[in-house]
């Protein structure tokens, strides 16, 4: 082995260790919590344009105004009979 294949291994060993702790530190940071206060009940019931899979939500958050998502599509909201 030469000395340029040493450096050269040293240098992708470290690149792959950094971008593994980057990784890492990604995934391990938790979301941040939600206040309590900002869930509320609610009932409304939704279902997926495409594959038909239908969600009744209970409860919900006062700043998500978004509708669930499903084969990644935003799903329809369905009146409750």
């Amino acid at each position: 082995m030469t000395l340029l294949n040493i450096i050269i291994a040293v240098a992708i060993g470290a690149a792959i260790w950094t971008a593994s702790m980057a990784v890492i530190r990604a995934v391990a940071n938790p979301p941040p919590a939600i206040d309590p206060d900002d869930v509320v009940e609610t009932r409304r019931r939704f279902r997926c344009s495409l594959c038909g899979t239908e969600v009744t939500m209970t409860a919900t958050n006062t700043t998500a105004t978004n509708p669930p998502r499903h084969c990644r599509e935003e799903m329809d909201e369905v009146p409750i009979t």
